[in-house]
């Protein structure tokens, strides 16, 4: 008999163990797994929306900072928080600004009015010569270049421009007519930076007196060529130097010192400007002594390179014959640290 029911309750064990749940089971577990995970998300969703909030709140004070209008604000906002950075980080990067400008053009018309009010308070609507240009809408006014159509090199310039349009007026012959929605190449230099080079399509051409002038779309294709090996950086050096037809002894013994300024500089060379009446010529040696901060620069030998003869000055390319590693460390952070003091500078309104 005992034996009997020991087995009854084995097998009734056995029953419920492995029966499936009742609907009332899984409806219990449901509910107290809703609740978890409810209890477990409601503070991480409240925290992610409330950061959202305090991060579009910081990006609508600095924007008033800066002196937008709520209307500018919000159609930056409408995109920069798309981005996958920090959305006020538009305000300092000129290309990361012009990444939000190219999906305006392309997406909103109607916001494209706002883009010239706030490019001028975010001082975007000009690029200091220091900075290299991200896309045409950087190129100055009436810049002049080169407009390349089968090879061949014409003369042009930039006539106009719009957030949405770059006109480039021609100033030679074509060796043929360019149709409408047909791709076309510029190539310019701009001073002291790079030589750019891009293709865009014709949108359109009309006449500008008895000029054409051909209708471009913006890109942000532009190719560049840095003009010079190492960054010339614009400065006013008080300079002491001599010419010299070699560097013999005997030669730089007899050499006379004059007085002039180093207009700028780089880690290849100098462009040197004096007041006094000499006649430099490509190939001679120069020998110079100036300084940079408290680093003095002694019997420094170079070459003139080129040399600008003008009503009241003569200016000279000079590369440096020989420059310790030292030195060349010493202007290379010179540049580098004048470089940020200017964007600094330019950035707080200090630098036109």
């Amino acid at each position: 008999m005992e034996i009997q029911s020991a087995w009854d309750t084995l097998v009734e064990a056995s029953r419920y163990m492995f029966r499936g749940p009742t609907g009332r089971e899984v409806a219990l577990f449901v509910l107290v797994l809703g609740i978890t995970l409810t209890v477990i998300s409601i503070p991480y969703i409240w925290g992610k929306v409330a950061r959202s909030r305090e991060i579009e709140n910081a990006f609508f004070q600095r924007g008033k900072s800066l002196g937008l209008t709520p209307e500018e604000i919000r159609l930056l906002w409408r995109y920069a928080k798309k981005f996958p950075y920090d959305p006020q980080m538009i305000y300092e990067n000129k290309s990361l600004f012009e990444r939000i400008v190219s999906k305006i053009v392309h997406q909103n018309l109607g916001g494209v009015r706002l883009i010239p009010s706030i490019r001028s308070k975010l001082r975007f609507d000009t690029v200091p010569w220091f900075i290299p240009i991200t896309n045409t809408r950087d190129i100055d006014l009436y810049q002049t270049g080169k407009l390349i159509v089968d090879g061949s090199y014409v003369d042009a310039a930039v006539w106009d421009k719009t957030e949405t349009e770059l006109h480039i007026v021609v100033l030679g012959p074509l060796p043929r007519a360019v149709r409408i929605g047909e791709p076309v190449k510029f190539n310019f230099i701009r001073e002291n930076e790079g030589r750019y080079t891009f293709e865009s399509v014709v949108k359109d051409k009309y006449t500008e007196g008895d000029r054409l002038v051909f209708v471009l779309e913006h890109t942000e294709n532009l190719h560049r060529v840095q003009l010079r090996e190492s960054l010339r950086w614009k400065v006013n050096v008080p300079v002491e130097f001599a010419l010299a037809r070699d560097l013999s002894e005997e030669e730089l013994a007899n050499a006379s010192f004059i007085n002039g300024r180093i207009d700028d500089i780089s880690t290849k060379g100098v462009r040197i400007c004096t007041e006094y009446g000499i006649k430099p010529v490509e190939g001679d040696y120069v020998v110079m002594n100036f300084s940079i901060g408290p680093h003095n620069f002694e019997n420094i030998s170079g070459q003139v390179v080129n040399v600008r003869t003008m009503q009241t000055q003569v200016c000279m390319g000079v590369r440096f014959l020989k420059l310790s590693r030292k030195e060349e460390r010493i202007i290379d952070k010179f540049i580098m640290d004048e470089q940020r003091k200017l964007i600094k500078a330019y950035k707080v309104g200090e630098l036109e």
